[in-house]
């Protein structure tokens, strides 16, 4: 079953460039942390491929595109690079099998994917409002992959010595509008086929806020938002 649509994720990364970089900062962090564990590994890759959606520091040839089935003949590189973007793929075993395939023998695989823990603060939220309000629940936050079940899907995929572990990143905001400006500028807003195509009223929004201060709302008037990042390490046969 299919629960992500595509056209939906172009149409956001389109919309994101336009001011990306005034909302890029937890892609750059989480990029910069990815990139930084190649200082650990006495190696030298020269044949790099980057599937994220935008560039990262370390030199690649960059394909920012969420297929699953990618256009590389086996073998075709020695590092593969992912940040930020998995999440969205709808065959998260197929991607992984792919790039498995894509690598030389001996080729790294570093990814990194938002995990279940992420939002769950708006998720808690939300779902209260519309249960509140309307007595039942839309599907408006995806669902997400629990770092518990991420080295199953390295093992299925053939990579070798699978390596996972996560970090929690919170960051705080003034208010519920400035962290959806946030999601809605790094592209990662609803993409879900089952997605409530009409906009959000503003019965549920105020009613969403008032739930997420009353639960979650800091002294200093602040609401936090939790970004949970697996991250990925596997080396090809």
């Amino acid at each position: 079953m299919k629960l992500f649509d595509p056209k939906i994720y172009a149409l956001h990364q389109v919309r994101a460039q336009k001011e990306f970089q005034n909302h890029n900062f937890l892609y750059n962090y989480v990029g910069e942390e990815l990139t930084s564990r190649l200082q650990d590994i006495e190696r030298k890759f020269n044949k790099a491929l980057n599937l994220s959606p935008h560039s990262l520091s370390y030199p690649s040839f960059h394909h920012p595109s969420l297929e699953e089935r990618l256009p590389f003949s086996a073998g075709s590189f020695d590092l593969i690079l992912s940040c930020l973007q998995s999440h969205w793929v709808n065959d998260l075993t197929g991607l992984l099998k792919t790039i498995q395939s894509c690598l030389c023998p001996k080729g790294l695989f570093l990814g990194a994917l938002w995990g279940g823990n992420t939002l769950h603060e708006l998720r808690e939220s939300i779902l209260s409002a519309e249960l509140s309000l309307k007595g039942g629940a839309s599907p408006r936050l995806a669902p997400m992959l629990h770092p518990s079940d991420a080295p199953l899907l390295l093992g299925r995929a053939g990579f070798l010595l699978p390596v996972v572990d996560t970090e929690s990143i919170t960051v705080t905001y003034p208010s519920l509008l400035a962290l959806m400006r946030d999601l809605r500028g790094m592209g990662e807003t609803n993409k879900l086929y089952d997605r409530p195509k009409a906009f959000t009223s503003r019965t549920l929004f105020e009613k969403t806020e008032q739930l997420y201060r009353e639960s979650f709302g800091r002294k200093d008037q602040t609401i936090p938002a939790t970004f949970e990042v697996i991250y990925l390490t596997g080396w090809g046969a």
